[in-house]
């Protein structure tokens, strides 16, 4: 594995990155997607289809950023709730926002299926399930919410939620389908090979050091003009001088364990294999993955919305193995890896996509909180390009209002005020 890729995110270790050469010379094209991630390649590959010339740049290679890193849940509940969506802005709005984020999914999944992408692609249930008798309310404010907008869905009491579930301690759960899992860093490596092969130029290893007008330079001398650029780069959209104030990158955290035993994967699944996330602000979230590795995500307020990135620490290790031990006391388990990544996100936890103030050229895509979002944005951002696609524009417009503005911003810390206006919006 080339020295400068870390070695403790366990899917690299399964298909070493080989990044391309970066760019050095002049080109002209009728877009630049900047960003190797989901939305990055979604975007590029349905302006290929759509008959565009297309370059993508990718700073590092693809999938090296929050989408490589990520537990490769495929669900659109990711970091808000459809009961939250309803509360907001209506059945209707709530309704139309949900399918756009399940319209993500589809396109992956049918990515994988077309192309014949092998990244560990297994359909899975998702359980939002409650770490207590008090947090049930909210697993029963999101089935009624399922309910109403009439999507399938199960609930579990605490008697019922042990069937599907091998733990005492949840006091219920919501359960519903269309939701998978994948190795996302699998996916974006394929996705890379599929769209250099249909002619899409790809260049990794090329950092973007300005963009001017209609015009890019990459940091070694390299000179794109492009008529559009579309910037897909999630939460570093602030490292290049863009929405400081609007998208923030909270830090989150994996571990994976070595294979189960058929007999421990039992003892967590007594019958099907799930996507579980808990009711904590700062949410628990576990899978398994196709070779029976159970893959175990978190953080904390002192780790999650820190200025300071961490890359790897002992003491996500130690809460994963006492979150699964006090929920699973009997399943016995040893984590492997632990690594650190990031997420982009807006302080209501919808995503921002938008044509920049300052260069009506620019088009940017970020906070994209789970790869459903991103898939699906990356998507919208060709449509916005190719056909005037804007039926959110104001739903994921940097402007929009939110619930702690810039002043209060200035005086709080950026990291405060996101903290604060997550919590705010899933307890109010």
């Amino acid at each position: 594995m080339p020295s400068n890729i870390p070695a403790d995110i366990y899917w690299y270790s399964l298909k070493n990155p080989k990044p391309s050469e970066g760019f050095f010379g002049e080109l002209k094209t009728d877009v630049v997607v900047v960003g190797g991630g989901v939305a990055g390649l979604s975007c590029a590959q349905k302006l290929h289809e759509a008959g565009r010339t297309v370059v993508l740049l990718e700073k590092n290679f693809c999938g090296s950023g929050a989408s490589g890193k990520s537990a490769g849940i495929l669900t659109p509940d990711s970091e808000i709730e459809l009961s939250e969506l309803i509360k907001t802005y209506g059945e209707k709005k709530a309704k139309s926002i949900w399918n756009f984020s399940m319209s993500g999914i589809e396109s992956i999944c049918k990515n994988i299926e077309d192309h014949n992408i092998s990244c560990d692609f297994q359909k899975q249930d998702s359980l939002y399930v409650a770490n207590n008798a008090s947090s049930f309310k909210y697993i029963k404010k999101e089935y009624e919410a399922n309910m109403k907008l009439g999507y399938e869905t199960m609930l579990y009491d605490k008697t019922k939620v042990k069937e599907v579930i091998g733990s005492e301690s949840y006091a219920g759960a919501v359960r519903y389908s269309g939701s998978f899992s994948i190795n996302a860093y699998m996916y974006c490596q394929g996705m890379k090979d599929v769209l250099n092969n249909s002619g899409v130029k790809i260049f990794e290893q090329t950092q973007v050091k300005h963009i001017k007008g209609n015009e890019i330079s990459t940091v070694g001398g390299g000179h794109i003009t492009a008529n559009n650029i579309i910037v897909c780069t999630d939460g570093f959209l602030p490292n290049s001088g863009a929405l400081k104030d609007e998208v923030y990158q909270i830090q989150t955290f994996l571990g994976i364990t070595k294979p189960l035993t058929d007999e421990t994967i039992k003892k967590i699944f007594p019958n099907d294999s799930l996507i579980v996330w808990d009711t904590d602000l700062i949410y628990n979230y576990f899978r398994l993955t196709g070779d029976k590795r159970l893959v175990i995500g978190g953080g904390d307020l002192m780790y999650t919305y820190t200025k300071k990135s961490k890359t790897h620490t002992k003491r996500f290790e130690k809460q994963f193995k006492n979150y699964m031990k006090n929920k699973f006391p009997s399943a016995s388990l040893e984590i492997e890896y632990v690594w650190s990544g990031t997420l982009g996100v807006s302080k209501d936890l919808l995503p921002i996509a938008g044509t920049s103030k300052d260069n009506p050229s620019v088009f940017y895509v970020g906070a994209a909180t789970g790869l459903s979002w991103a898939s699906a944005l990356g998507s919208y951002a060709a449509e916005h390009l190719l056909n005037n696609r804007n039926e959110f524009d104001k739903d994921f417009s940097p402007d929009r209002r939110f619930i702690i503005g810039g002043l209060l911003q200035s005086l709080l810390s950026t990291p405060a005020t996101y903290a604060l206006s997550h919590g705010i919006k899933k307890y109010l």
